[in-house]
């Protein structure tokens, strides 16, 4: 099965970015927009409309609403909001991209205020961002395709936030380019030909496996990314017995589960793998499931 994306926003015209900038005020009967509630309410995200036009001020202009750009923020609402972005996205450092995208003001006004981004984030009693690795493609791939399987659906911008997501869209549109070449680089990846390999190794395993007189196995246990991807995708991203699904449930949590058990030489590929919710996994154990109990 090979899966394709939704249509590509980026030419996608103005009219339409602007006709659903102005439903969102309208649906909210409001004569003006913050970035975060056009990010909750959109079919498209602040960032979208800020590349198209320029800034936000822009869109709202283009769009006959009105215009709050306030130059003497005070500092302890600036700190206040810098706190709540944290707090929404659950996590106790941020990012200039991640306030960028999620806050109700711009950088510039926190820079105007606290002279760097580091004072800001202290004054605001958060910890100060860390240097991590780069994270490579893989990285990048497996994170997509968590969030593709929580959300249920193709992911938008706005979904790649914590706890759900360990990286943000700046960090894809940055890797990659744009947020399209992103996806089409992951969907890619997905469709590559070819059995996806599990991630372990198989020939370790089997050497273990003879020594303590166990199945031998030319695979190993658990799945790579895209297997598990492909096998969720397979499965509409819900459990094969109770239907459960996170996109339904967010307490949902989806596992891959061997068909014919592991333990009894069952093989990590594609034809002997099924999406079970957690609890039906554990009920089932390591007991194969029969054509005649299948739904």
């Amino acid at each position: 099965m090979k899966y394709e994306l939704e249509p590509d926003n980026r030419n996608c015209p103005d009219e339409e970015l602007l006709a659903d900038l102005c439903a969102v005020a309208q649906n909210l009967r409001k004569s003006s927009l913050t970035k975060e509630e056009y990010n909750q309410h959109g079919r498209f995200c602040a960032a979208t409309m800020q590349k198209r036009f320029g800034s936000w001020s822009n869109a709202l202009a283009r769009s006959d609403l009105a215009i709050v750009k306030r130059m003497d923020i005070p500092a302890a609402e600036l700190l206040d909001d810098l706190k709540r972005v944290a707090s929404e996205l659950g996590m106790q450092t941020l990012t200039r991209e991640q306030y960028r995208a999620h806050g109700s003001f711009s950088g510039a006004p926190v820079y105007r205020r606290f002279g760097t981004w580091a004072a800001a984030l202290s004054a605001a009693n958060l910890q100060p961002t860390a240097w991590k690795p780069q994270a490579t493609e893989e990285d990048l791939f497996a994170n997509m395709a968590a969030v593709w399987e929580h959300v249920g659906r193709q992911p938008k911008q706005k979904d790649f936030r914590p706890p759900i997501s360990r990286y943000s869209y700046a960090t894809y549109v940055n890797r990659f380019g744009s947020w399209r070449a992103a996806l089409e680089a992951f969907v890619a990846a997905a469709n590559a030909e070819g059995e996806p390999p599990s991630t372990e190794d198989s020939n370790r395993l089997s050497v273990k496996a003879k020594a303590e007189k166990q199945p031998v196995h030319r695979t190993g246990r658990k799945p790579s990314w895209r297997l598990r991807f492909l096998v969720m995708r397979h499965d509409n991203f819900a459990c094969r017995l109770c239907g459960a699904s996170p996109a339904k449930d967010p307490s949902v949590s989806l596992q891959v589960d061997h068909i014919h058990p592991w333990s009894e030489g069952g093989e990590t590929v594609f034809s002997n793998l099924q999406t079970c919710c957690e609890i039906c996994n554990i009920g089932k154990s390591n007991l194969p499931i029969k054509e005649e109990d299948e739904v």
